[in-house]
C-alpha cells in the first residue's frame, strides 16, 4: 500500500488559476511597476505568498503515542531519525533548529480507576528524560533541542540525541489525547501560555513542523468530560455510553466518529455514530459490522473536542499557516472501517458483564490478521505486532492544512513517510518554484506585482508595493525573478530587503503574475 495519502511534488507549484481569457475577460494581469490594472491582454494570473526567510527558523514537534501497545512502532521510527536529520542538516541553507517532544497522556478524568491514566498526564510539557540505556542528551535544564546559527545545547550528533529523547516507552494512558497535547504544548488551546518548560521553543517567524506517530485515533475531550467515567453505571453494554473503552472515543451516542452503514439491510440512512449493539445487518462469527465514509463527529453530540477547532487553533499560531505549518502523521489508515463484537477479556471486565457482547473498532492495518478488516488485497498485514486503528480524526486534523503528508503506522519501516516529510520541510525552507511561462512588459521584464506584508514584535501589519529591481536600479527594497535551484526547474522569487525590513518579526510577499497560455496572444508569450 502506498503509505502516503498525500504525495509530495519536487517542485512545489502552487499555483491558483484565477481565470480563463476565454471566459474571464475581466481579469487583467499586474505590471511590476504599480498596483493599478495595466493595459494588457486578459490573462490566467497566478498568485503565490512566499513567507520570507529572515533566519531560516524552523520548529519541530514530534507527537508520540506513549500508549502500552507503541513500543515496536516507536523503536521503528527511532531508526528513521537519522536520516530524517541528514535531510534537515543537508539543507543547502542549514536550518537553525527547535526540536520538541511531547506525548499523547493527558490523563483521563474517571470515576472509576484507570491504572495507566492519571487526572492530567503529561498535560502537554515537552518530555526530554532518556528511557532505557540512552545516555545521550542535552543541557541539564533545556527541555527541546536547540541548534540555532552553529551554537547548540547538544554535545554529540544531533540524531542521537534526538534518538534519544522520542523514547517515551510505553506506559501513557490508553485514552489518547494527541491533539489536545499538540495543542497545550504550543500554548494554542486559548486556556493560557504553554507550560513553562516550553517557553522559548515557539518562535513568531519560524516555520512549523508538527510530526505525529499514533495507532489509535485521537480521543481529546475537554476537562470536565465524563466520557472516561461509568456515571453511576455498571461496566456493562448497558450502560448509556457503552462500558469504559477506547470504543467510546469512536462510537456510541457520545463517540467521536459518524460514518454510514451502507450494508444490504440496513435500517440507518446517512451518518450516525457507530453502535453500541449489533445491528440487524452485522454478520459473521464474531458478528461484525462495515461502515464507510466515517469523519468527525463535529454535530455536536460527541463529547470529545472538534478537530476543527484544533486545526483553527494551530492555524491562528502563523500569519501564512498555509506556508508555514507542515503537518506529517503516520498512523492507522482511516479506511477500512469496522466493529466487531466480542465477549469482554475476563481479566478486566466484571463477571456479571461475561456474557455481554462488547463493541470494539477493527484495525485498519496490521497484526494479528484475524483483528483486522481485510476487505482488499492492498491491505498492509505485518508480522511484527504493528497494527493501526482507523485514525478519522487525525485524518481530518492534516486535511485542515495546505502541507500535510500521512503514513501508515503498519509500513515495515517508516523510511517513505520520513524522508517525504523532511523533504517537504525543506521545501517550506525555500521559495516556491514557479513553473509556467510568464507575459512580459514592454521592457522584456515579468509582467508581475509583488506586495510585501511585515509585521512587527508588537503585531502592527504594514504592506508595501515593491518595484522590480532591474527597473529601480536595485535600490531595496525590490523584488526580481531567478533561476530556480536544487530541483526547482522554473523561477523562484527573491527580495532585495533593507535592514530595517529585516527586522520585522515576519515577513510575506504575495506576487502576482500574468501567465501565458497556449493559444491566447499575450505580451511576451
Amino acid at each position: 500500500m502506498n503509505p502516503l495519502a498525500r504525495p509530495w511534488s519536487k517542485c512545489w507549484s502552487v499555483f491558483r488559476w484565477v481565470g480563463l481569457a476565454a471566459v474571464a475577460p475581466a481579469l487583467w494581469a499586474c505590471t511590476s511597476r504599480t498596483l493599478e490594472t495595466p493595459d494588457t491582454i486578459p490573462s490566467a494570473v497566478v498568485v503565490q505568498t512566499v513567507t520570507q526567510k529572515i533566519d531560516n527558523n524552523l520548529d519541530l514537534l514530534f507527537m508520540v503515542d506513549n500508549s502500552s501497545s507503541m513500543q515496536t512502532m516507536q523503536q521503528k521510527l527511532l531508526a528513521q531519525l537519522p536520516a530524517f536529520m541528514n535531510i534537515l542538516e543537508g539543507l543547502p541553507v542549514k536550518p537553525n533548529l527547535h526540536v520538541a517532544v511531547v506525548s499523547s497522556d493527558m490523563g483521563a478524568k474517571s470515576d472509576n480507576v484507570i491504572p495507566e491514566c492519571s487526572r492530567y498526564g503529561n498535560q502537554g510539557q515537552f518530555q526530554v528524560a532518556p528511557e532505557g540505556a540512552c545516555t545521550t542528551t542535552i543541557t541539564p535544564g533545556d527541555n527541546y533541542i536547540s541548534d540555532v546559527d552553529g551554537v547548540a545545547n547538544f554535545t554529540a550528533n544531533i540524531a542521537d540525541v534526538f534518538q534519544c529523547i522520542a523514547f517515551l516507552g510505553s506506559s501513557g494512558c490508553g485514552f489518547e489525547h494527541q491533539l489536545a497535547s499538540i495543542d497545550r504544548a504550543l500554548g494554542a488551546d486559548g486556556i493560557g501560555p504553554p507550560p513553562s518548560q516550553n517557553a522559548g521553543f515557539l518562535r513568531p517567524d519560524a516555520y512549523l513542523g508538527i510530526v505525529m506517530l499514533t495507532n489509535e485515533d485521537d480521543c481529546s475531550a475537554p476537562d470536565g468530560t465524563t466520557i472516561y467515567s461509568t456515571n453511576g453505571y455498571m461496566q456493562s453494554v448497558g450502560n448509556p455510553d457503552g462500558p469504559v473503552t477506547n470504543y467510546r472515543c469512536n462510537g456510541g451516542p457520545r463517540g467521536g466518529h459518524l460514518c454510514q452503514d451502507n450494508n444490504p439491510g440496513s435500517p440507518n440512512t446517512g451518518y450516525a455514530p457507530p453502535p453500541l449493539v449489533p445491528p440487524a445487518d452485522a454478520s459473521g462469527d464474531p458478528l461484525m459490522l462495515q461502515l464507510s465514509a466515517c469523519k468527525d463527529n463535529d454535530s455536536g453530540s460527541s463529547a470529545l473536542i472538534p478537530v476543527s477547532k484544533f486545526v483553527s487553533d494551530i492555524r491562528a499560531l502563523k500569519s501564512d499557516p498555509d506556508g508555514q505549518i507542515l503537518v506529517g502523521e503516520i498512523i492507522g489508515p482511516p479506511t477500512p472501517y469496522g466493529v466487531a463484537w466480542q465477549h469482554p477479556d475476563p481479566s478486566t471486565a466484571p463477571a456479571s458483564a461475561l456474557n455481554e457482547l462488547w463493541p470494539e473498532v477493527m484495525h485498519s492495518c496490521g497484526a494479528p490478521t484475524d483483528e483486522v478488516l481485510n476487505p482488499d488485497p492492498s491491505t498492509t498485514v505485518v508480522t511484527d505486532g504493528s497494527f493501526g486503528d482507523p485514525g478519522v480524526r487525525e485524518q481530518a486534523f492534516a486535511n485542515g492544512f495546505r502541507n500535510s503528508l500521512v503514513g501508515s503506522i503498519c509500513d515495515t519501516d517508516y523510511s517513505q513517510s520520513m524522508t517525504a516529510i523532511a523533504k517537504k520541510l525543506g521545501q517550506l525552507l525555500q521559495p516556491p518554484c514557479i513553473t509556467a511561462k510568464l507575459q512580459t512588459d514592454a521592457m522584456g521584464y515579468p509582467a508581475c506585482s509583488v506586495t510585501e506584508t511585515l509585521t512587527d514584535a508588537a503585531q502592527n501589519v504594514t504592506s508595501l508595493a515593491l518595484p522590480n529591481c532591474n527597473e529601480n536600479g536595485d535600490v531595496a527594497p525590490c523584488w526580481t525573478l531567478e533561476a530556480g535551484m536544487n530541483g526547482c526547474t522554473g523561477q523562484t522569487l527573491k527580495i532585495n530587503e533593507t535592514a530595517a525590513n529585516m527586522n520585522a518579526a515576519s515577513e510575506n510577499s504575495t506576487l502576482n503574475c500574468s501567465l501565458c497560455l497556449p493559444g491566447v496572444p499575450g505580451p511576451g508569450c
